[in-house]
């Protein structure tokens, strides 16, 4: 068996049903048991965005959520829909869309506990699951074996999608060699990483906004051209996703299946890659953070509403049925059969959406979206891996802690490189299995927490609701080791 077809028989197997029960699961569980906070509050939620400040220890709250949101909003939110689509069909694109508006629950779940759980180390907050796993569960086994999959998982193997399809996307706008643009990204990063959270935050702050806006330019530009499309798409989405559909009908599970796990890889909500920004923010509550950070959810899904619009109403996409043969070839571009030639699906495929409208322009525009949607999101996985090295440093001394974060911010943009030249279907398979496991980690720890992520929730909102400014008494709600915030109640 070769390296490929390793990948891929692991992918299957880590994201097979169990897995897919175990996320709706806890999710629907988390929404019930908060009766659908996550939400119902998202007035309260968006107020919360501009409420904190930053300080000498944390970054700011909406510094957090733009940073997070750089998470969400990403290779995933583009490639990932064109994926989700080829093998489930449109109704994987109202899979998607519905998983990630009931995984803000799952967001909003790890995103309060890293708060809760932060410690404070070289003058900043920090935290990630692994420190909720140790210290709300008592588990440094598997704390110690989450945080290595982080550090490994990430930076090195997540980020190949990423890379991967902004290098295929400059060379079918442009003629650029994937090597070069790999070169070129792989530099940007480092200038930006080099300098920590606080202009990693900086920079998520100024880019998200613009990036998103652009992107959603776009997609009003393309549904305005096609307009009296519009009907007849939202037909075939909600027919396909009910499996009611004459042609797309059959691919009912794929549909499922493929919304769910792309879902997942695009919001990242129960993998608790979005935990260490969450727990460098100055909050005066864990739950304002979860919260904020929940909300953010909201972005993901207005992306991949508006990726998977673009590709269906132009008809740019391809589906496969089961047996792996392709029972629709898009007729909107003449890629369309060369993407099915080659069994490729990704960002090429809104390329040719927007190029209906806007020839060679719409490609290229997209090529610079995408390259910010990754580029940012790559960054954010860089500090992820800073975090959960950090973590596993943490008896160490200073110089020796600084020196192996040097090491991480050197071997991630050489990984850049690597993953620009490599075909996409490897790229996707290999993120894909490094995702599923720390899903199947981190999942199953939310499960155990629930209790104590509920009382958590009740807490801020029995002050918001009372009219009080809220604050965190961890020994009043029976919570232990939260010692940072024991120290500041005091």
């Amino acid at each position: 068996m070769n390296f490929v077809n390793l990948v891929n028989s692991l992918n299957s197997a880590i994201w097979a049903l169990p897995v897919i029960l175990l996320i709706l699961g806890a999710s629907i569980y988390y929404c019930i048991r908060m009766k659908f906070g996550t939400l119902r509050n998202w007035k309260l939620q968006f107020k919360l965005l501009f409420s904190g400040e930053s300080s000498a220890e944390g970054i700011s709250p909406l510094q957090t959520f733009c940073t997070v949101a750089a998470y969400r909003v990403a290779v995933g939110n583009v490639g990932g829909v064109a994926v989700a689509i080829m093998y489930g069909g449109p109704g994987a694109l109202f899979w998607m869309l519905a998983t990630s508006l009931l995984t803000s629950a799952i967001a909003y779940a790890e995103n309060s506990l890293g708060q809760v759980y932060k410690v404070r180390q070289d003058g900043q907050y920090r935290g990630g699951s692994y420190n909720y796993i140790e210290s709300g569960l008592g588990w440094k086994p598997v704390a110690i074996f989450y945080a290595l999959l982080s550090l490994i998982a990430i930076p090195v193997f997540v980020v190949g999608p990423g890379a991967n399809n902004i290098a295929m996307a400059f060379e079918n706008s442009m003629g650029i060699n994937p090597v070069i643009t790999g070169a070129v990204v792989g530099i940007l990063l480092f200038m930006v990483i080099a300098g920590g959270i606080r202009r990693i935050a900086k920079f998520s702050t100024i880019i998200v906004p613009i990036m998103t806006l652009i992107y959603f330019v776009l997609t009003a530009i393309i549904l305005i051209a096609n307009f009296r499309e519009i009907p007849g798409t939202l037909s075939v989405i909600i027919t396909s996703a009910f499996s009611k559909n004459a042609i797309f009908g059959g691919l009912f599970g794929s549909a499922v299946v493929f919304g769910v796990k792309r879902a997942v890889n695009s919001s990242g909500a129960g993998m608790g890659e979005s935990v260490p920004s969450a727990a460098a923010a100055e909050s005066p509550h864990p739950a304002e953070q979860g919260l904020v950070n929940a909300f953010s959810v909201y972005i993901d899904v207005a992306v991949c509403l508006c990726t998977g619009s673009m590709i269906l109403i132009t008809d740019c996409f391809n589906v496969l049925d089961k047996s792996g043969t392709f029972m629709h070839i898009g007729q909107g571009s003449s890629l369309m059969a060369d993407q099915a030639a080659t069994g490729t699906a990704g960002i090429v495929w809104v390329q040719e959406a927007c190029n209906t409208v806007m020839p060679n322009i719409g490609g290229i525009v997209v090529a610079f979206c995408l390259l910010f949607f990754a580029f940012s999101t790559t960054i954010a996985y860089y500090y992820e891996g800073e975090s959960a090295l950090a973590y596993l440093f943490r008896g160490e001394d200073t110089k020796e802690r600084t020196m192996a974060i040097w090491i991480l911010r050197i071997v991630m943009p050489i990984m850049i490189l690597v993953w620009s030249t490599v075909t996409a279907g490897t790229a996707w398979a290999v993120s894909e299995v490094a995702l599923g496991l720390l899903v199947w980690v981190n999942a199953i720890v939310l499960i155990f927490m629930s209790n104590e992520v509920i009382k958590i929730y009740n807490d801020y909102m029995s002050q918001v609701k009372a009219g009080k400014k809220p604050y965190f008494n961890p020994q009043k709600l029976g919570i232990k080791n939260a010692d940072l915030w024991m120290d500041g109640y005091k």
